[in-house]
């Protein structure tokens, strides 16, 4: 069998110091040896190429991926998320996101809320090599409760929609317990809930959306049938409430603290802080005029003047308090994750490297260990650990090839064109040595 020769790597295996002059050989889909000193000897059929100090590295996780986010370069132009376009049009739009990710090194997605199936569809595009992609973990419609802030029919109920986009609001433990069952029957691997309101596009408030009982419903379907939960987590009592119940993914966790940190970690839960999109929303508030009327983000219908000043002020407090209790979090042990709302406003898809960029330059976390959270902490949290997430004799090669060196210059991975080399499952998906 024809093998892959990759020689003089500086190699990040995702979880230890980088070591250089180091040769790695991958036999069909999987990685065979690792060594340093001699090249290998190769043989006739063998494919080898000398990286010459080029960083190798596990392929990254995308852990909070929103497959049709993006269309018409808005994201948000239609009353409900999941209603800017036609399904059709979203499918063509999620091939191409997954393929911009793969292009970016990220060999695995997890997904989060979409409207019509789409992450299932483009799921079973790529495993019947339709179109080359990652990985896929299909997430659910977000479910939410009646009347909180993010059900699109608060602003669009006249309008008597069938189509909810990527909503489904539910009431009652037995219809969230329903709706798990029938959306993880369908073939999704993540189940996504709303648990309150915050992160980015509104100020946190001091409470949460469902009760015991709705979320303790999702979760006992979901993991009697091997699915995730997912919860939008931006307040403390959301947070705590994810912890206690045992959701497995807590997004953003705007208003985390130490009583939260202590319950996640009792918990085991990961964190997906999705930082970037409310970093950009803070630049728009630096540059927002509050004569010219309500910020563009979150204004209510006829907010103007000192309402949409208070509003805006509480939402850097929100930041504020994010920057200074993350780092905590990280170094308390929490695991994290990376992944954000590409295909909102100011955040196109393919921009994932500026995430990274944030956590090393604004939270102060060191590259390694954001470069973890894109590898092996994405791999553990899809059930692939032992095959994922690390550069190691048996492992799955999963590999990309960097064109510099991203532990002492995050921003190089912000440059598609800098990643050389894609492989999944041993197969060249990209390869610009």
């Amino acid at each position: 069998m024809a093998r892959i020769v990759l020689t003089n790597a500086q190699l990040f295996d995702g979880q230890s110091a980088p070591r250089r002059g180091v040769h790695v050989v991958v036999s069909g889909r999987r990685i065979e040896s690792l060594s340093e000193g001699p090249v290998p000897e190769t043989g006739a059929d063998d494919r080898t190429h000398d990286l010459a100090g080029r960083t190798l590295m596990p392929g990254m996780v995308q852990g909070h991926f929103h497959s049709h986010f993006g269309a018409f370069g808005t994201g948000i132009s239609s009353p409900i998320l999941g209603l800017e376009a036609s399904p059709a049009y979203h499918g063509i739009l999620a091939a191409r996101n997954v393929q911009t990710a793969l292009n970016c090194g990220f060999t695995s997605i997890i997904g989060s809320s979409n409207a019509d199936g789409v992450d299932l569809a483009v799921k079973d595009a790529v495993g019947h090599g339709l179109i080359p992609g990652p990985r896929i973990l299909a997430c659910t419609r977000e479910f939410m409760t009646t009347g909180e802030q993010a059900d699109g029919n608060n602003s669009s109920w006249f309008m008597n929609l069938g189509n909810r986009g990527l909503t489904r609001t539910l009431d009652g433990a037995d219809q969230w317990r329903h709706a798990a069952r029938e959306e993880i029957g369908r073939g999704c691997d993540v189940v996504k809930v709303s648990s309150g309101q915050g992160h980015g596009a509104a100020p946190t408030v001091d409470e949460c959306y469902m009760t015991d009982a709705e979320l303790e419903a999702v979760v006992s379907v979901a993991h009697s049938r091997g699915a995730l939960v997912r919860s939008h987590c931006p307040t403390r009592p959301a947070i705590l409430q994810a912890a206690r119940l045992s959701v497995d993914i807590i997004d953003h966790a705007d208003r985390i603290d130490p009583e939260c940190i202590d319950e996640i970690l009792k918990a085991g839960s990961i964190v997906a802080p999705s930082m970037l999109f409310s970093f950009r929303l803070m630049q728009m508030i630096d540059n927002w005029d509050p004569a010219s009327g309500p910020f563009p983000m979150g204004g209510a219908a006829g907010e103007e003047g000192e309402d949409a000043q208070a509003r805006v002020r509480l939402m850097r407090e929100d930041w504020e308090h994010t920057c200074r209790y993350m780092p905590e979090a990280a170094a308390a042990g929490i695991k994290m994750i990376v992944g954000d709302d590409f295909g909102v406003p100011g955040m196109p898809h393919g921009d994932y490297g500026s995430e990274l960029e944030l956590y090393v330059k604004q939270l102060g976390v060191s590259a390694q260990e954001v470069l973890t959270w894109a590898t092996r902490n994405g791999a553990s949290l899809m059930g692939r650990g032992d095959e994922l997430g690390t550069v190691a004799p048996g492992k799955l090669a999963d590999l990309i090839v960097v064109e510099g060196d991203p532990l002492s210059d995050i921003t190089c991975l912000k440059d598609p064109a800098r990643v050389s080399a894609v492989i999944k499952n041993g197969e060249w998906l990209k390869d610009t040595l």
